[in-house]
């Protein structure tokens, strides 16, 4: 209400403080029964609030797989992470650190198995999609006592 009050536009009405449209509406009743003139006033201004502000439709569920199908897709997700996990870890048991090759060398196949590794499983183990930025939103949520 006090948005309303502090509203001017020219030629048709000025801004008034919140304690003078109270002050007048209790003096001047217009034949209003049963409540006051500032009741009144209160209560249209709630219904033209809700009249004019949009209606948000909650989004709707996503649809989720079942609880099997979320299990056998986890199992699914972990053999896969775990195969990644053990390609990587017999590669590097093979580096032999005695051999006569020089760490450029090493270091240019350790760099090739990553790069080899990363197109083999990053699609199976991170899914971009899921964590992009344009499906995040912040929700009101928490505590709201302190």
């Amino acid at each position: 209400m006090r948005g309303f009050c502090k509203l001017d536009v020219a030629g048709c009405f000025t801004s008034i403080s919140l304690n003078s449209l109270k002050q007048a509406a209790k003096v001047a009743q217009f034949g209003i029964s049963g409540s006051s003139l500032w009741d009144n006033m209160l209560q249209m201004r709630s219904r033209a609030f809700a009249l004019l502000t949009p209606k948000v439709n909650p989004a709707p569920a996503p649809n989720l797989p079942s609880d099997k199908d979320q299990a056998r897709i986890a199992l699914l997700e972990a053999h896969i992470a775990s195969m990644a996990y053990f390609d990587i870890l017999t590669f590097l048991e093979r580096i032999d650190p005695q051999s006569n090759r020089s760490a450029d060398e090493i270091r240019a196949t350790i760099r090739l198995k990553v790069k080899t590794s990363k197109a083999k499983y990053q699609s199976f183990l991170i899914s971009d999609q899921i964590f992009s930025s344009e499906k995040m939103k912040v929700i009101d949520g928490g505590k709201k006592d302190g």
